[in-house]
């Protein structure tokens, strides 16, 4: 019997990857798993979270929400969860997730990030159009976004919705400054013009995504909690749009040996 240690992608999955640039594995957390997190997450939010959030900020929620509601919407954003829990740090290097991650991008992965998106019941915050290269711009297309799902996220909770085949494009340009989180224009990207395909989910799926693909989600209109938890993995050659290659950039390798590059040897002092 195969467990989610053991998963394994299917040559469908990862052409689906390439193809459309995400794909969902299913139950690649067990009920298990998935309890110890979410038990461990909702610790964390307890004990640490401590902003009145309305999710993110910025010019687009006139064009998202209903007037009158463009402020009263909510959520929970908490990043690197494995500061406050070992559970979490362990995900980081889950065997299932690992492989799944290599199988797309290369043998050599470096972690990037790990970030909670928390939708609270009936108002939970929407999200624009947008590409998540804006967020963390690296130097090629080898990063694999993971959302790792903690409750069930049917089409009521405000589930991700992606344009198949969208990352082809590369990364486009976004309104992007002080006053808000990047989106795309919403004269040339809105769900009133754009059609999108929902992906909903069950807890302890996994849907991994390019982050050059165009995705945006719904409010949540349910009775219940959509959490989430985006772990960003790239190449290992990678580094971010305008670091210097001769200065070190080190995060968890979860796989494979980082080559040095231009980087300078290690000395001892």
């Amino acid at each position: 019997m195969t467990t989610s240690r053991d998963f394994q992608l299917s040559p469908t999955q990862i052409d689906q990857y390439h193809s459309d640039g995400y794909f969902k594995a299913e139950g690649l957390f067990d009920s298990d798993e998935v309890k110890e997190l979410g038990d461990e997450m909702n610790g964390i939010i307890d004990e640490w979270w401590g902003e009145d959030s309305i999710g993110w900020r910025g010019p687009w929620r006139d064009h998202y929400l209903p007037e009158g509601q463009q402020q009263e919407t909510r959520a929970v954003f908490l990043s690197n969860p494995q500061y406050y829990s070992a559970a979490w740090g362990r995900v980081l290097f889950h065997q299932g997730l690992n492989d799944s991650v290599r199988a797309l991008i290369g043998s050599a992965v470096q972690w990037h990030h790990s970030v909670l998106h928390a939708k609270p019941p009936e108002r939970g915050t929407p999200f624009p159009m947008h590409q998540d290269y804006p967020f963390y711009p690296h130097d090629g297309p080898h990063f694999v976004d993971c959302l790792v799902h903690l409750d069930d996220a049917p089409l009521a909770s405000g589930c991700l919705r992606v344009l198949p085949g969208s990352h082809k494009q590369g990364p486009l340009e976004h309104i992007e400054g002080e006053h808000t989180r990047p989106y795309l224009p919403p004269d040339l990207y809105h769900p009133s013009i754009t059609e999108s395909l929902p992906v909903p989910a069950k807890a302890g799926d996994v849907i991994f995504f390019s982050y050059y693909l165009i995705h945006w989600s719904e409010q949540n209109q349910s009775d219940s909690w959509r959490r989430s938890v985006r772990i960003g993995f790239h190449a290992a050659d990678m580094r971010p749009v305008g670091h210097n290659p001769t200065t070190p950039y080190h995060k968890f390798m979860i796989d494979g040996v980082k080559k040095r590059g231009e980087e300078a040897k290690l000395t001892y002092k």
